[in-house]
């Protein structure tokens, strides 16, 4: 008897000495050099050894061991099954786990929905306002456990913009994406309000995440020019305003075949958005989230920014436009681009309202060279793409204004500025408060150019 409690203790302990060494392993390898798909592997196989070795270890330590096993096996046929069945309903697309996780680790920007519009899409739920600390946009890409600095406070007007009241007039309209928006920052840090104070003028916040040149055409056209505004800042983001034209295209106005029917999505569209909602993959990736002190999410797109007080800043970037050329799906959307900017500036003109293109770079482009970063960093080797030059030479085949930001901002950075969140791809308080400046700017020399 004493040799058989013996064998078990040892194989108790060779279980538990096994699958903690496995951890120990795993979170080393966590901190070094080893790739992120190489970690989540390595992550599945702890998990799968752990769940083994606690059955092994129920099973040594039982008075039956029959009758153990039989009641472990059931016990996992029984999770299987009941996996297997919430997992079948996203896959037949009833139930989407991933909105289950958003609700369980928090929001990744300002929590207010989205509703429909047949003109634009969606917008913003109107008479909205939210208070938190959201996750950042790098955050939920990397499954990493950042929030913003500090509380922000958000809220949309009658019309869903972001603006602290209704908005019946405006002397300067800013039309854009999440920049303008003012993604990661409170009401009272978004562009739109510093530029309130710079110059004492009403000012209308048109912005909204998401959308891209068509969208924004729409609404300068039905919110716009409706409040008589003298001056027009419209915001071209360089990293996706292609791609969310095209998402606009793809939503409402598919080409449909010759039966009537909408082309089918590609099968990589289809698989990427069955795993977004699969339970096994949101479940796994709040694991390896609420795990992160032990196996962090490692991720090598990242450098050290020595700001203007002389302190090191660590910057996450992405990889989406740094390392893009442009190619034959660019070819094909500029055009749609220059004609929602050549009919912008037109409608403007006829109006009497100052027309004028901000472009606005990738955190990438102004801080990568001010960088430094780790030995295997690819960030060493990224080459933005010259997407400015394209756009620069339709706005001057249109006549339109077009001021870079680009320029600009590389000075402030190169004097230890920071204008961009650390942890997120927006501008911070000091970016939009920049932006603001460069505003108001624009509306001095109208001033001036209009004469007393």
């Amino acid at each position: 008897m004493r040799l058989i409690d013996r064998r078990k203790h040892r194989g108790t302990w060779l279980w538990i000495t096994s699958t903690a060494a496995w951890w120990l392993v795993m979170a080393v390898l966590a901190r070094s050099n080893t790739s992120e798909e190489t970690i989540n592997t390595l992550y599945a196989f702890a998990l799968a050894w752990t769940y083994a070795a606690a059955l092994a270890v129920a099973i040594g330590r039982s008075t039956n061991r029959r009758i153990a096993v039989f009641r472990l096996l059931a016990l996992t046929a029984g999770l299987v099954f009941v996996a297997a069945a919430l997992e079948g309903a996203a896959l037949a697309g009833a139930v989407d786990y991933r909105g289950i996780r958003d609700a369980v680790r928090g929001a990744e920007g300002p929590d207010v929905d989205f509703i429909d519009d047949p003109l634009l899409l969606y917008r913003r739920r109107p008479n909205t306002r939210w208070e938190g600390r959201p996750r950042t946009d790098m955050a939920s890409y990397f499954n990493l456990p950042f929030r913003s600095e500090h509380p922000i406070v958000f809220t949309t007007n009658d019309q869903g913009f972001r603006n602290p009241t209704p908005l019946t007039q405006a002397d300067i309209v800013l039309i854009g994406d999440s920049y303008v928006e003012g993604w990661g920052v409170s009401d009272d840090a978004t562009a739109s309000a510093r530029l309130r104070q710079l110059t004492g003028r009403r000012v209308g916040n048109l912005g909204t995440a998401g959308y891209g040149s068509e969208q924004e055409l729409r609404v300068l056209e039905r919110y716009g020019l409706p409040l008589k505004p003298r001056l027009v800042a419209w915001f071209f983001f360089e990293g996706n305003d292609l791609d969310d034209d095209q998402n606009f295209d793809n939503a409402m106005l598919a080409d449909p075949t010759e039966s009537g029917a909408r082309r089918p999505e590609p099968w990589s569209h289809r698989w990427r958005a069955t795993v977004d909602r699969s339970l096994t993959w949101n479940l796994f990736e709040q694991l390896r989230l609420l795990t992160d002190r032990l196996a962090p999410n490692r991720i090598n797109t990242y450098g050290w920014f020595r700001d203007q007080f002389g302190a090191t800043q660590q910057m996450y970037f992405y990889d989406f436009y740094a390392t893009r050329t442009i190619d034959d799906f660019e070819r094909q959307r500029l055009p749609t681009t220059e004609a929602a900017l050549t009919r912008a500036a037109e409608v403007c003109r006829r109006n009497g309202v100052a027309f004028t293109l901000y472009y606005v770079p990738i955190k990438f482009r102004v801080y990568g060279a001010l960088c430094t970063f780790p030995a295997q960093s690819p960030c060493r080797t990224w080459q933005p793409w010259d997407l400015e030059q394209e756009v620069r030479a339709m706005c001057a085949r249109a006549g339109i204004g077009y001021v870079s930001l680009t320029d600009a901002m590389r000075r402030a950075a190169e004097s230890g500025a920071l204008l961009y969140a650390t942890t997120d791809s927006h501008w911070n308080a000091d970016g939009q408060a920049f932006v603001a400046e460069q505003v108001a700017a624009a509306w001095r020399r109208l001033g001036e150019l209009a004469g007393p």
